[in-house]
């Protein structure tokens, strides 16, 4: 019998403010959903809390400090062996950017109703429809 494959676990952030919702535009070198808009996040390291992970991704990503998160639920990645914790990003210092240019090629505010279609935003269903501070 095969060995089950253990399932990576990663974090991702919702930002909203004044009725827009920040993505990323992922590089189109990434092998998960090249050159799709998704909320930005990544792995959760070894011996990290999740809402550590999102905070150290959110510099790392954005050059942001995340003051305040509120967990929103957890997805099965649609296509790898993944289980993907979502966070509303409540609060944080900084203005967001691309910080993480390796990994995404632009990072950008949409309208809540002007969201582009994205195979990896589809994923998320109805966890990041009406987030919170939008």
């Amino acid at each position: 019998m095969a060995p089950v494959e253990a399932a990576v676990v990663c974090v991702v952030g919702v930002l909203a403010r004044d009725g827009s919702m920040l993505l990323v535009r992922r590089a189109p070198w990434r092998r998960v959903f090249p050159g799709a808009w998704d909320l930005f996040g990544g792995h959760v390291e070894g011996g990290e809390r999740l809402d550590q992970a999102l905070r150290r991704e959110a510099r790392e990503e954005l050059g942001i400090e995340v003051r305040e998160l509120r967990r929103l639920g957890q997805i099965d990645a649609p296509v790898e062996p993944a289980l993907i914790h979502v966070f509303a990003v409540l609060s944080w210092e900084g203005e967001p950017g691309n910080r993480a240019p390796d990994e995404h090629t632009d990072v950008r505010w949409f309208g809540l109703t002007e969201l582009p279609d994205s195979r990896a935003l589809d994923a998320y269903g109805t966890l990041i429809e009406a987030p919170p501070g939008s």
